[in-house]
C-alpha cells in the first residue's frame, strides 16, 4: 500500500491498522473502487441530468442506475469492465464479467432482459496476431457461454482493433433489466437491526482483483492469473430466480453485488450510503475452502454471491428460498447505529473502522499536459487510387468494419423472446412486453482512433453516433452508461486524454438532452514491456438506450425495402478524413481533421428521422460512420439481398475528390430508403438529398458521368461476411459454414 495513505489513516485512525484492515483500504482505496483520479472530473456529467426529468428514479451511485419508460415499468442499466482478467485470462475473464453486470442489475431488484458486449482487440494481422486471435476466442466464448446459460441474451455491442489494443484488450459489458417502480430495491442499508444474509459460498479466487485492476500489466502479469476470478453459470441462473423470488416477499430492504473487493465493498458501501454501520461475524461465512483466513474472507471476490439486508425475523423464510434453489445462504452480521464496521472471527474483533475513512479516499490531483495529435492531412501524398472498386472491398474486409457475425452468432439473441432487432444492425431493440408496441433500443459507440487524435471531439462523435444509430431505429436516447477505458493516469498526457474525452462525453450528453446515469472508470490499461509503455487509445465507450413508441414501425420490421425506393442521404460530406478506416486501411496513415459535430444541425436531422419512422415510411436507415457513404451503401445492399444505383453529381456541393467523397467519415449522415411518393415529404423534413435507387442486383456508383463504383452485391457480401472467419483461421466453404 501507498505509504502516503498509510500514514493517512494511522494519523486519522490514531493507531496502525492490522493486516486486514490494511487488506480492506488497499482494495477500498484502489483506483477500481474508489475513483481517485476520476470522480472530480465525473462531476461534470451531473449537468446532463436536469432536475425536471422525472423519468430517472434511481441516478448514479448504486450498483445501477433505474429510468422510468412507460407508468410503472421502468429499466435498470449499468455497464461495466473487466479488462485486465480478460487479458490475463480471456475466457474466465469475459464470463466473470456478464456475471457480474447481472447481478449489478439484479441487485436492484430488476430482472435482467440484454446485454451488449463492446469489445476492443490488437492489431489482429499485426506482430501479435497469434495472441489476439486467442483473446478473441476466449473472450466470445466466455460471453456467449456465459449469458447463454443464464438466458439473458447478449443483443449487440462493438468490436474495434488497433495495434494500441495488443497489451490490453478491453472487455466492456452493458446489462439492462426490468423492474417495476414499486418493487425497486437498492443498496442502501437505511436501519439498523437488519440482518445481513450472504448468499453463495466464498474462497479464495480474486483475492486483490480490485487492486490487481489499479495498476499497469507488465510482463511478470501472469503471475496475477489468481486474481481472476472464476465463473459458474448455473449457479448464477439459480442466483437471479432465487434474488427475485426472494424480493417479492417485500423482507428484502436492501442488496448489493459482491463484486471488487467481495465482503468489504457490499457492506462497507451498502451501510455507508444508508447512514448505518455493521457488525459482522466471519465464522458464520460459508467457505468453499478450509482454513480461509478473515483477511481472505473479506476480500475475496468469489463470484455469484449477494449481501441482502432483511428485516430482523424474516432471515429463515428469506434463506429457505435460497435452499430451494440448493444455494448456501448464511445470517454473517446485522446493521447497526455505529457508522462503522466492524468483524469478529471467533469472538475476536479483527476489524474495527470508521465508514466515511474506509468508503471515502482521498482524491488525486494529476497533473495534466496536452497531448493533440490531429494535423492537417497532405493530399499530395495521399494520391487517388486507380481502382475505387477494390478500394471499397478492402475496406469491406477490413476488421473495424466487416461483418462481426463469427462473434454475435456465437450468442443466443433471441432467449426471453423479446429481441426486434437483432445483431448486426446500427442499434438492437427489444420488444418491453409481449403483444405491447413500445419497445428500446440499445447501441454501443466509441471510435477510439478519433479520441487519440482528438480526445473532446472524438467523444463529441461517440455521442452523435449513438444518437444518429437509435434514429435509424426511431428511438429517443433516454439515457447514457460510460466506460472511460484509459491509460496510466499518472502520466499527465493521459490525464489530459481522460479530462477532454469526459469534458466532450458531458457536454454532447447535455446537448442532446440525454442524463448520464451511471458508468465505470478503467485506468492503467498500459503495459510496460523492456522499459517501454504501450498505453491504449483512449477509448470513451458509451450505451445509449432509446425509446421506440412502436417496434412495428422500426424499419426492416414492418416496413421492407424494395425495387424502386428512392434513397436520401440526410447531411453533407466534407473533406474530414482524419482517422477514417480509408486512411488506416488504404493508405497506413491517421493525419487528418477528425470529423466535427454540428450539434444544431444534427439534432434536427435525428429528430426529423425518428419522426418520419413513426410515420411508419421509412424502409430502410442506416448510419453512415466508418468507412463512410460507399461503405453504408454497400451495407445496406448487403443486408437487404438488393442493388442500388447512385448518382453524387448533384450532391457532390463541396467539390470532393473522388475518393474523399466516397469514403469521408462525415457526421450526421443517415442513408434513407423510402417509397417515391414520400420523396417530398422526407426531404423537406430531413433537408436531405436524393442520391438515387434501389435497383437490381449491383452496386453503382457515378460521378459527373463516371462509374467510380460498379459491384455485385453477392462480391460485396462474400468480401464483407467472409473476411472475419479468415481472420480467425477458419476457412469458408461454398455453403459459407466456418470449418
Amino acid at each position: 500500500m501507498d505509504l502516503n495513505d498509510l500514514k493517512y489513516i494511522e494519523e486519522k485512525l490514531g493507531r496502525k491498522p492490522n493486516d486486514v484492515e490494511i487488506g480492506m483500504f488497499e482494495n477500498l482505496w484502489s483506483e477500481h473502487c474508489a475513483y481517485r483520479s476520476s470522480k472530480a472530473l465525473l462531476r461534470m456529467f451531473a449537468k446532463t441530468i436536469k432536475e425536471d426529468n422525472k423519468n430517472i428514479v434511481v441516478g448514479p451511485g448504486d450498483d445501477a442506475a433505474i429510468v422510468r419508460v412507460d407508468g410503472d415499468l421502468c429499466i435498470a442499466l449499468a455497464m461495466e469492465s473487466h479488462n485486465h482478467p480478460s487479458y490475463i485470462d480471456p475466457y474466465n475473464g469475459a464470463a466473470t464479467g456478464v456475471g457480474g453486470i447481472v447481478r449489478d442489475i439484479l441487485s436492484m431488484g430488476a430482472q435482467p432482459i440484454a446485454l451488449l458486449d463492446p469489445l476492443r482487440f490488437g492489431d489482429i494481422n499485426g506482430k501479435e496476431k497469434d495472441k489476439v486471435r486467442w483473446l478473441i476466442e476466449g473472450v466470445v466464448k466466455g460471453i456467449g457461454d456465459y449469458g447463454n446459460r443464464i438466458g439473458v441474451p447478449t443483443v449487440g455491442g462493438e468490436c474495434e482493433f488497433d495495434s494500441s489494443f495488443d497489451y490490453n484488450n478491453l472487455v466492456n459489458v452493458v446489462c439492462i433489466g426490468l423492474v417495476k417502480e414499486n418493487e425497486i430495491i437498492t443498496g442502501k442499508a437505511r436501519e439498523p437491526g437488519l440482518s445481513l444474509i450472504l448468499v453463495g459460498s466464498t474462497g479464495r479466487d480474486g483475492i486483490g482483483g480490485a487492486s490487481f485492476a489499479s495498476k499497469d500489466l507488465t510482463s511478470e502479469s501472469e503471475e496475477d492469473r489468481p486474481s481472476v476470478q472464476i465463473g459458474d453459470a448455473f449457479t448464477e441462473k439459480c442466483l437471479i430466480d432465487a434474488v427475485l423470488e426472494a424480493c417479492k416477499t417485500g423482507k428484502v430492504k436492501a442488496m448489493k453485488d459482491l463484486g471488487a473487493a467481495g465482503i468489504t465493498s457490499a457492506c462497507s458501501e451498502m451501510c455507508y450510503g444508508g447512514g448505518v454501520g455493521a457488525e459482522l461475524y466471519l465464522e458464520n461465512v460459508i467457505l468453499r475452502e478450509e482454513g480461509m483466513t478473515p483477511y481472505e474472507i473479506m476480500v475475496s471476490e468469489s463470484q455469484e454471491r449477494m449481501l441482502l439486508a432483511v428485516k430482523p425475523g424474516a432471515e429463515e423464510e428469506i434463506i429457505k428460498i435460497f435452499e430451494k434453489y440448493e444455494l448456501p445462504a448464511s445470517v454473517i452480521g446485522k446493521t447497526t447505529d455505529t457508522k462503522r464496521i466492524v468483524a469478529k472471527y471467533k469472538g475476536e474483533v479483527v476489524v474495527d473502522l470508521p465508514l466515511d475513512l474506509l468508503c471515502e479516499a482521498p482524491l488525486l490531483h494529476r497533473e495534466e499536459k496536452e497531448d493533440l495529435k490531429e494535423k492537417k492531412d497532405d493530399k499530395e501524398k495521399i494520391k487517388m487510387p486507380e481502382d475505387l472498386n477494390e478500394v471499397l472491398l478492402k475496406l469491406l474486409e477490413s476488421p473495424n468494419i466487416c461483418s462481426k457475425e463469427w462473434i454475435y452468432q456465437q450468442y443466443d439473441h433471441e432467449v426471453q423472446i423479446r429481441t426486434v432487432v437483432k445483431p448486426g444492425k446500427d442499434a438492437a431493440v427489444l420488444r418491453l412486453v409481449e403483444a405491447y408496441p413500445k419497445g428500446i433500443a440499445l447501441t454501443a459507440d466509441c471510435n477510439s482512433t478519433y479520441c487519440k487524435l482528438n480526445p473532446y471531439v472524438g467523444a463529441v462523435n461517440a455521442v452523435a453516433e449513438s444518437v444518429r444509430n437509435l434514429a435509424t431505429v426511431g428511438a429517443k436516447p433516454i439515457a447514457m452508461l460510460d466506460n472511460l477505458n484509459f491509460g496510466n493516469p499518472e502520466r499527465p498526457e493521459r490525464y489530459w486524454q481522460l479530462k477532454e474525452c469526459v469534458k466532450g462525453l458531458a457536454d454532447a450528453a447535455e446537448f442532446f438532452d440525454i442524463p448520464v446515469v451511471g458508468g465505470n472508470v478503467s485506468l492503467y490499461n498500459e503495459t510496460i514491456i523492456d522499459d517501454k509503455d504501450y498505453p491504449i487509445n483512449p477509448t470513451p465507450a458509451i450505451a445509449v438506450v432509446g425509446i421506440v413508441e412502436d417496434v412495428e414501425k422500426v424499419p426492416g420490421v414492418f416496413n421492407k425495402i424494395k425495387e424502386g425506393d428512392v434513397l436520401i442521404i440526410t447531411n453533407e460530406t466534407k473533406d474530414e478524413m482524419g482517422g477514417s478506416e480509408y486512411y488506416k486501411v488504404i493508405h497506413n496513415t491517421e493525419e487528418g481533421i477528425v470529423p466535427r459535430v454540428d450539434l444544431e444541425k444534427e439534432k434536427e436531422i435525428y429528430n426529423s428521422v425518428v419522426k418520419l419512422i413513426n410515420k411508419g415510411i421509412v424502409n430502410e436507415a442506416v448510419d453512415c460512420s466508418r468507412g463512410g457513404l460507399a461503405v453504408a451503401i454497400a451495407k445496406l445492399c448487403i443486408n437487404n439481398n438488393i442493388g442500388a444505383e447512385l448518382d453524387l453529381s448533384e450532391y457532390n456541393k463541396n467539390n470532393l475528390r473522388e475518393d474523399i467523397l466516397l469514403f469521408s467519415e462525415t457526421s450526421g449522415r443517415i442513408i434513407l430508403a423510402v417509397d417515391e411518393r414520400h420523396v417530398e415529404e422526407v426531404l423537406k423534413e430531413t433537408k436531405g438529398y436524393v442520391i438515387g435507387k434501389v435497383k437490381g442486383n449491383k452496386l453503382t456508383i457515378k460521378l459527373d458521368g463516371k462509374e467510380l463504383i460498379n459491384l455485385e452485391v453477392e462480391k460485396l457480401a462474400k468480401a464483407y461476411k467472409e473476411a472475419f472467419p479468415r481472420f480467425m483461421g477458419y476457412f469458408i466453404d461454398s455453403n459459407k459454414r466456418n470449418i
